[in-house]
């Protein structure tokens, strides 16, 4: 990484901001590296932080103001607290042997001889102070934090401490939030921190699990010889919001097709400094994992490596090389037989699409936060034989929660039973359990009637399989990004994308606003999302698909931020009047069948889900006479669009919707 990047994304994060302070006070014990002069430091991190924590604070010392030609030189060593002695010399003299200034960030305070000797200098990062804390708060995010709040924060577990501090948020809301919720220290649930997890004991992990499950299989087929390694699924891509345990499914994993587990991330690879550095990172890795193979490699922060189609331009040059330089790795130019590649995001949008192409990271599976039954399951699992026999109600109650929230439920309910000398009891959670914001009266019933409008029309147009729908009892504050509700279908992998498809899909997305302005008259604001889509869609269609009013193509990959809509601006009355007939289409086929939009509603705000099986009971149900007006043929309301579209030439009014 360019060490001006490099700088940016130190100042941009509190916690980086901070430890890069503190690591700066610790190395200035030793004048004489610290002045820049040649030797090698070690660092122990306090417990409460990892040694890849330091990374990127670390680098951003050793590599600023160096020229390329040192950089060579330097090094950076991370040591973690599962590492064996062996393993600690190899890694030691593989990557810092040679070196004239390097730094080695350990978790491990009883380090091998051979370290201990070779090494210039040996201490304990210092702890952050309220004065590094208030001056990160101020370079990264703009925030003014006084002497006393600081030291409040400071007494909360630093990774949810961190989490609270963000850009337009006062310190003073920070804290009160903080201690609303009363939470400790934000990790992985234990089974992350157990080497010995395997698949069949996760819980919640849905398709994932059932994919692990079948590589498994294929794995021992391969070493067997009775399959070959093309046969082999080699990539898989991972997602869902924080918390779910991506990391956990990757170590689980490792452990269940019995193969080495290598872990890694972009930005472990970015913080080595010079593009050169980085892409020797990465390629190093990989190497690591073919050493070791069969191995599962697992890439964490995927979506960090970004999209060609996106870049800056002045940065465009160094961030395709780095993603040429991971698709060559993904091919296996050098041969990676036995090496399956998991990658982890959060946002899987923001990924290159090449990255997803047959070969390399082609399957993608969505880790969703954990039904009730699942988070029964982790519950029951973490509690252990001692826990209590019944669970009660704890389930409805902890709706919303991820992995790592009933982790971290668990932990604190035990430290409870702990203090007092005795068992978990039922108690100990509930009491423990954050507070939720319920979703109840006028806001629930919107939302119902909303994910309704979705699944009618969607079954309606047959748009897919249906799968469900529902509406949440309550939302987790703590979760920046979060639904309310939603309705799924099942579509095909492959399907005819023609025009009617994609005027099918924009109907079905539009279908809740439809449902609402039915029901109450207008729609809320909880349509955003389906709106954003439903553009995008429409600008598809207008702009590389030759599908609307014009048959042409413009820009490479479309947007409104490539095309500029002032350029064009026919383009924003053409994407509008596709959403304006769609919409129409939506409404008609909900007021032909309003008893049977309002009944699945209900269902859907009394038992906060609806299934396929039910629809078909309550469609059942209702008189006969009121569904055989049945809803309006595709063709004859296209019919009727064209007609509509040839009158508003003259007719304004012809594209206007009235619910």
């Amino acid at each position: 990484m360019p060490n001006n990047q490099l700088n940016e994304a130190i100042r941009g994060s509190v916690k980086h901001y901070s430890l890069h302070l503190a690591v700066l006070r610790t190395l200035s014990n030793f004048e004489p590296f610290f002045s820049g002069g040649a030797g090698i430091v070690a660092l122990m991190t306090p417990p409460e932080y990892t040694a890849k924590d330091y990374l990127a604070a670390a680098g951003a010392y050793l590599y600023d103001g160096a020229e390329r030609d040192d950089r060579d030189t330097f090094g950076i060593l991370c040591i973690g607290t599962d590492e064996k002695s062996h393993k600690i010399e190899y890694n030691y003299k593989s990557d810092l042997s040679g070196k004239t200034r390097a730094i080695l960030i350990s978790e491990v305070a009883d380090l091998p001889p051979l370290v201990v000797v070779s090494v210039d200098a040996i201490f304990k990062i210092e702890p952050i102070t309220p004065e590094d804390l208030r001056q990160a708060c101020k370079i990264a995010i703009d925030v003014r934090v006084t002497s006393k709040q600081a030291e409040s924060l400071l007494r909360f577990a630093p990774e949810v401490m961190f989490s609270a501090l963000r850009r337009n948020r006062s310190a003073a809301d920070a804290l009160k939030r903080l201690q609303a919720t009363s939470v400790g220290r934000a990790t992985t649930t234990d089974l992350g921190q157990d080497k010995q997890a395997f698949l069949e004991n996760l819980h919640g992990y849905g398709m994932a699990k059932t994919w692990g499950l079948q590589l498994a299989s294929d794995l021992d087929l391969w070493r067997n010889e009775k399959l070959s390694w093309s046969d082999v699924d080699r990539g898989l891509l991972l997602s869902g919001p924080p918390g779910v345990g991506k990391t956990i499914f990757a170590r689980a994993l490792a452990n269940t097709c019995k193969v080495n587990f290598v872990a890694t991330s972009v930005a472990q690879w970015q913080a080595n400094g010079h593009l050169g550095d980085t892409l020797k990172a990465m390629r190093k890795e990989f190497a690591k994992a073919s050493s070791d193979a069969p191995s599962i490699l697992f890439i964490d922060e995927l979506d960090s490596i970004g999209d060609r189609a996106t870049f800056p331009a002045d940065h465009a040059s160094y961030s395709g090389q780095v993603v040429n330089a991971l698709l060559e790795c993904l091919d296996g130019t050098a041969g990676r037989d036995g090496v399956v590649v998991v990658g982890a995001t959060n946002h899987p949008d923001k990924i290159d699409p090449a990255v997803r192409r047959p070969g390399r990271l082609d399957r993608h599976v969505v880790i969703d936060l954990p039904n009730e039954e699942d988070r029964l399951a982790i519950v029951r699992q973490l509690l252990g034989p001692g826990g209590p026999s019944h669970l009660g109600d704890l389930g409805p109650r902890t709706e919303t929660l991820a992995g790592a929230d009933l982790a971290q439920l668990v932990r604190d309910a035990k430290r409870l039973a702990r203090r007092e000398g005795r068992v978990v009891a039922l108690s100990d959670l509930t009491t423990q359990l954050p507070p939720l914001i319920p979703i109840a009266g006028p806001f629930r019933r919107s939302a119902a009637v909303h994910e309704a409008g979705h699944s009618l029309v969607g079954i309606r147009l047959e748009y897919g399989k249906f799968r469900g729908a529902f509406v949440h009892r309550q939302l987790n504050p703590r979760l920046e990004v979060q639904q309310a509700g939603a309705a799924g279908f099942e579509v095909p992998a492959v399907w005819l994308r023609n025009e009617q498809r994609f005027r099918d899909q924009i109907c079905v997305l539009l279908a809740g606003i439809a449902a609402e302005r039915i029901i109450f008259g207008s729609h809320s604001d909880g349509a955003e999302a389906d709106l954003a889509e439903a553009t995008r869609l429409g600008l598809a269609m207008e702009t590389q698909n030759g599908m609307g009013t014009r048959l042409l193509r413009l820009g490479s990959r479309g947007g409104w931020q490539e095309l500029g809509s002032q350029q064009h601006p026919w383009l924003i009355e053409s994407v509008n009047e596709i959403l304006v007939q769609e919409l129409a289409r939506g409404h008609e086929i909900l007021a032909r069948e309003q008893d049977l939009l309002l009944a699945v509603a209900d269902e859907i705000d009394t038992q906060a889900y609806l299934s396929p099986e039910r629809f078909a009971e309550i469609e059942e149900g209702l008189p006969k006479a009121r569904m055989s007006n049945g809803s309006p043929d595709r063709n004859s309301f296209h019919e009727r669009r064209g007609h509509d579209k040839q009158e508003s030439q003259t007719t304004a009014s012809k594209k206007e919707v009235r619910s």
